[in-house]
């Protein structure tokens, strides 16, 4: 690939910056809106400047940045091997965005979901670069920076992006900083564009006249840059028209598409309103004199003021403006507009009644035609970002990458990936889960009928994974069966209770539980054998005298090897002492002695709860 000048490179950014020009300027329109840049109403009128477009954005910014981030990589019917793998590429994914968020912090910026809610919000676009590299300690970095998608340009081939450039001004000063190079031509106090090319090979800095740095290998094998839009709406030309310049303006919408046109009227009848309010308080005054020149030293709507007036003299209010009774009609239908375009004002809190589940419901439909599209872009930012940083970390040309962060169990987790895990894991599927207050009852409520009758509609996993969004449906699954089990079995609960004190480092307790598990488990043992017993004559073979009746010499009955484990094979059951505590076997510790751990998994093993290997 021939590599580009940085008079080339500039000249590609023009040519896209005029193309794509249209819906540039609108984002600078909304964000005039979002920064509440005063209306001016006209001189000596009163101005009203509306905080709707502000509290608006700033309500879905926040919901979308309270979302939790779901990585997950169906394992069904997958072999073990293949289970662990995309285990690992889980938690590597995971390790990569919380990192991300720790260095964005670190350099005073949102994290890399609040600054995708915002854009994709405000601009109706995301843009960011996603890419590895190795440092001067010869560690492996990763780097996920987002990019204002107004000053983000690009070039489209055959797969995917040819180039991707970001424009943003530095000073002389950053330009030293940063690249070591000192621009003698440039003032000391103003900025100039620096463009951070990108290309399938290389990367490039420079200004218009300069390079800033020289052409240097990525190794992403791509451009590793992510851009994407909100919204369904593809480019289209207009039928009477040669071009898609006109369209280009509605490509990637933000969240003021539905009231871009209302604002500007709204602020009109407020500013209205208020020069009505404010004259109301101070009218204008007509003034009578022999000459017409008279004017008043004082203002006569100060308290107390007194204005003298000579014979002939005379002062009088002016009448007040009428404003017609539509006024309050069309001011409520501007209102009505507004809040069809946006979200409802009782999503605010403004709400004196409680609302039933249809309402809620319904509510919550206006609601998610605002978010789902912003969602749904986010959720695209985040899996382009997963394939580029998978895919040149399964190349193989760096070292295990040790990533950190909370697994789908909610533990925490610090290990090195391999590179190999990433290469032969699956697909993972990336949710952006909202949570607005009323999600959790309605989904419980979904989950529930789902579940109700002889027949349910749904099995649980599905109504897990699908209705309540969980993140891991096969753990909770297996959870419930061993919490039933606990409650329905003595056994369970009690080796449940004996491996908790174990970790816990409270070796007086475990053996107290071990030698409650071993006198239940005889018990039962003991209750089986005599079920499995043939019934005898009274006075006969195993009657009383005889040789299995009481005082016979075979004693108590024993345990069949064939039931039992071979340490418990033949052993007389425990009876229990005069506190209630069993008296344990022979050569066994008693409940309450000192032992360790290791000991009593020893002879947990030996009588067939855990097996060779545990």
């Amino acid at each position: 690939m021939v590599r580009k000048t940085a008079d080339e490179i500039v000249t590609l950014v023009e040519q896209h910056r005029e193309a794509t020009y249209p819906f540039r300027d609108r984002m600078q329109d909304d964000y005039n809106l979002y920064i509440m840049r005063p209306y001016d109403a006209g001189d000596g009128y009163e101005s009203y400047t509306s905080n709707e477009p502000r509290t608006y954005a700033d309500k879905i910014v926040s919901w979308m940045s309270a979302a939790e981030l779901v990585i997950r990589i169906p394992n069904i019917e997958e072999p073990r091997e293949k289970r662990e793998m995309n285990d690992a590429k889980e938690k590597f994914l995971i390790g990569l965005f919380r990192g991300a968020d720790e260095r964005l912090r670190r350099r005073l910026q949102p994290s890399l979901r609040e600054q995708l809610s915002w854009y994709t919000a405000l601009r109706g676009w995301y843009a960011g670069r996603a890419l590895l590299h190795i440092d001067s300690k010869e560690q492996t970095q990763i780097d996920i920076t987002p990019w204002d998608p107004m000053h983000t340009y690009w070039g489209e081939g055959e797969e995917g992006l040819s180039w991707a450039c970001y424009r943003i001004q530095k000073t002389k000063g950053e330009i030293l900083q940063q690249y070591g190079i000192t621009l003698d031509e440039q003032d000391d106090e103003t900025p100039i564009d620096v463009f951070d090319y990108y290309d399938e090979e290389d990367n490039i800095v420079c200004t218009q006249d300069a390079i800033l740095k020289q052409p240097t290998p990525h190794n992403a094998g791509r451009v590793p840059i992510f851009i994407g839009m909100v919204g369904p709406q593809p480019l289209i030309q207009n039928l009477d028209e040669t071009s898609v310049t006109d369209t280009i303006a509605d490509y990637g919408e933000s969240v003021f598409v539905g009231n871009r046109q209302i604002y500007d009227k709204h602020n009109f009848t407020m500013s209205v309103m208020m020069e009505m309010v404010s004259r109301s308080r101070k009218q204008g005054i007509k003034i009578t004199s022999r000459d017409g020149q008279k004017t008043l030293d004082e203002d006569p709507y100060k308290a107390g003021a007194e204005v003298a007036l000579a014979n002939g003299e005379n002062i009088e209010p002016l009448g007040l403006m009428e404003v017609a009774r539509e006024t309050g009609a069309y001011m409520g239908l501007v209102s009505g507009e507004l809040q069809r375009g946006a979200i409802p004002h009782t999503v605010y809190g403004d709400l004196q009644f409680q609302l039933s589940g249809f309402a809620i419901n319904t509510l919550r439909q206006g609601i998610d035609s605002v978010l789902r599209p912003r969602v749904v872009a986010m959720e695209d930012a985040y899996t382009q970002i997963s394939h580029l940083l998978c895919d040149q970390y399964a190349s193989g040309m760096y070292d295990p990458i040790s990533v950190s962060g909370r697994d789908r169990n909610r533990s925490f987790f610090s290990e090195a990936v391999p590179p190999e895990s990433i290469a032969e894991a699956g697909m993972p599927e990336i949710k952006i889960v909202s949570q607005l207050p009323e999600d959790d009852m309605s989904r419980m409520s979904m989950a529930q009928m789902a579940r109700d009758g002889q027949t349910p509609l749904l099995s649980d996993n599905y109504v897990r994974d699908k209705i309540l969004g969980l993140q891991d449906a096969d753990s909770i699954e297996d959870a419930i069966k061993e919490q039933l089990a606990e409650r329905t079995l003595p056994e369970a609960a009690l080796w449940s209770l004996l491996q908790s004190t174990e970790e816990r480092g409270r070796p007086d307790l475990s053996q107290f539980y071990y030698g409650e598990l071993m006198h239940l488990l005889m018990q039962k043992q003991q209750m089986r054998q005599q079920s499995m017993m043939p019934q005898q004559p009274q006075g006969g073979p195993g009657g009383p005298g005889g040789p299995g009746g009481p005082g016979g010499p075979s004693g108590p009955p024993t345990a069949d090897p064939r039931v039992m484990p071979n340490a418990m094979a033949g052993a007389p059951p425990p009876t229990p002492n005069m506190q209630g505590g069993p008296n344990v076997p022979p050569g066994s510790p008693r409940p309450g002695a000192q032992q360790n751990g290791a000991g009593n998994r020893d002879r947990l093993r030996d009588i067939g709860l855990l097996g060779a290997n545990e």
